[in-house]
Formats: C-alpha cells, sequence, structure tokens
C-alpha cells in the first residue's frame, strides 16, 4: 500500500524535474513554442521506447482510450500556446503568475460546485499559494499598454485553464492506466498537434539536439513520476505542489547563471511545503489510496442442450 508521503515526494520529484528542463531550455535556446515541442517529442520517444521495452503496446493503449489521449494533448499544446502568446503579449511578472494560478482555480472550482466548503483552511491555504507565486515570479519593468496587458492576462488565464483541465484528467485517469505508457503518449499527441507550428521556426541543430535530449533526460520521467503519484493523489493537492516546477526553474537558473538565489525562491518552496500539509491535514484522504471500485462479475453462461449461452 502506498503511503501519502511517498506519492507527495514523487509529484515533487516530478515537478522538479521540469522545472531542471525548464532551466535547461531557456539556457540552450529561447523558451518558446518550437523549444518546448521539441522537448515534448525527445520524451516521448524515451519514454515509449521504455514503454515498449517493458512488454507494453503504446498504440494499443491509445486505440482502446483514444480520447483521452487526444483530449490531453491537445490540452498541453493549448496550454504551451497560451502561455508563450501571455509572455510575448502582456507583462511579464503577470503573465507568470497568473499561468502558475492553476491550484486557485482547481480550488475555487471545488468550492462552487460544493465539494469542498469555505473554512479557516481553505482560505489559509489560497493565501499561502497567492504568496509562493508572487514570490517566485521574477519582476521586471514593463511598458506594455492597457490592451496589451488585458490580453496577456486572459491569455495567461486560459493556460492556467488548460492545467487545471490536466492535473483534473490525470487525476481521474492515472489509477487505472499505465504511468509509463500514458505519460509518454500524452507528450506524443502534444509533439504532433504542436509539430506543424513548430516547423516554422525551428532552432539551428545542435540546438535541437540538445532539445531532444532534455526531454528524454528530465521532462519525460517527470510525467512518468506525475502519472505515478496521481494514481494516489486528488487534483488539489497535485496542483499545489506543481509550484514547486517555478523554484526548482529559479533554483537550477541561479546555478547555472552563477547567480545569487534569492531568498525568497526558498521561502515560496517553504510555503508550498506548507500548503500541501495544510492540504493533507484537512483532507486525509488527498493523499491516501483510493479505493479500487470491484469490477461486476460476468454474466454466468447457461447450458442448453449441451451448448453454451452467454
Amino acid at each position: 500500500m502506498t503511503r501519502p508521503w511517498s506519492s507527495i515526494a514523487v509529484l515533487f520529484l516530478a515537478t522538479s524535474l521540469w522545472g531542471v528542463s525548464s532551466a535547461l531550455i531557456a539556457a540552450v535556446a529561447t523558451t518558446g513554442f518550437s523549444s518546448a515541442v521539441l522537448v515534448a517529442a525527445g520524451g516521448s520517444a524515451v519514454i515509449l521506447t521504455i514503454a515498449v521495452i517493458r512488454g507494453n503496446d503504446p498504440l494499443r493503449l491509445f486505440a482502446a482510450d483514444r480520447s483521452l489521449y487526444i483530449r490531453l494533448g491537445l490540452l498541453e499544446i493549448a496550454n504551451l500556446a497560451l502561455y508563450v502568446g501571455a509572455l510575448r503579449t502582456g507583462p511579464l511578472p503577470l503573465a507568470v503568475a497568473l499561468h502558475l494560478a492553476a491550484p486557485v482555480l482547481i480550488i475555487c472550482a471545488r468550492l462552487i460546485s460544493g465539494k469542498r466548503s469555505v473554512s479557516a483552511v481553505v482560505v489559509g491555504e489560497l493565501v499561502l499559494i497567492v504568496i509562493a507565486i508572487g514570490l517566485v515570479v521574477e519582476r521586471r519593468p514593463t511598458t506594455e499598454s492597457a490592451g496589451g496587458i488585458l490580453v496577456g492576462c486572459l491569455l495567461a488565464l486560459g493556460s492556467a485553464a488548460c492545467v487545471a483541465g490536466l492535473i483534473t484528467v490525470v487525476s481521474s485517469a492515472a489509477e487505472s492506466h499505465g504511468s509509463v505508457a500514458s505519460a509518454g503518449l500524452q507528450l506524443a499527441v502534444a509533439a504532433v498537434a504542436g509539430l506543424p507550428l513548430a516547423i516554422v521556426n525551428l532552432p539551428s541543430g545542435r540546438v535541437c539536439l540538445e532539445l531532444l535530449m532534455i526531454g528524454g533526460l528530465f521532462l519525460g520521467p517527470g510525467f512518468v513520476c506525475y502519472w505515478w503519484a496521481l494514481r494516489t493523489l486528488d487534483a488539489t493537492t497535485a496542483g499545489i505542489i506543481g509550484l514547486n516546477e517555478a523554484v526548482a526553474a529559479s533554483v537550477i537558473g541561479a546555478i547555472f547563471a552563477r547567480g545569487q538565489l534569492a531568498p525568497a525562491v526558498l521561502v515560496a518552496g517553504l510555503l508550498v511545503l506548507i500548503a500541501v500539509g495544510a492540504e493533507i491535514r484537512v483532507d486525509p484522504r488527498s493523499g491516501a489510496p483510493r479505493r479500487r471500485t470491484p469490477r461486476m462479475p460476468p454474466r454466468p453462461c447457461l447450458r442448453w442442450a449441451s451448448r453454451r449461452h452467454c
């Protein structure tokens, strides 16, 4: 039986790997649509190869639940396109902050649907999340017009909504789907969907190879850990832990740039841990193994005149 904190640790590992990949993408190329598509392609290639070696059949899994993987891939590529558009249109600090607001959207959706009630703990979680987002967001001067700010904010909120949708869908599907093959299929569909637009602005051959390697070494394994952890964790906890990606990216970015790590980033990481602890305390089932729904027994086969009729 999986313990709650082991799944949480794996999810922290997943988001840390994503943070490393984000920092490396920024180090070897411009963080744009084409770069992210290439990283997704590299991650899917490695993960699907591992799935085949382990005896899985990704094509059969895709055919069995085609709508799930297409939905995940399209949400992934929509999230990427909206976020890149927000970064190029609106003020950078606000765009990044709104993009990281997925856990806030998940909590608010649960409150509106009645799945959670307003309490001091829920309000405290929201406050901690907002403060953590503010601490990890890099502030730069901005000269955007009012129209650009509005469009950038809307694009960033759309990106956050896509992330919230991804977390929710994966959380509901992870228990019944293999983590390795499913992670590879999600990235593969996203890469195929984004490839036509990415080809227009491909980087040099060496940079393409480096981006593919980043995907295979960091992004892909992160997705496998993500699918595995969400077998037992709920969407709210996963959304809060997702903020760790920005913390890890800031830490790795400071190491690569040989700069000084801002204490605010470390405080943000601590706030994420506190928010996760509060979520587990208020809803212990969020980290506990889910009960498996028993399968319905097959209909009995009757014999008529020595022949089986089911």
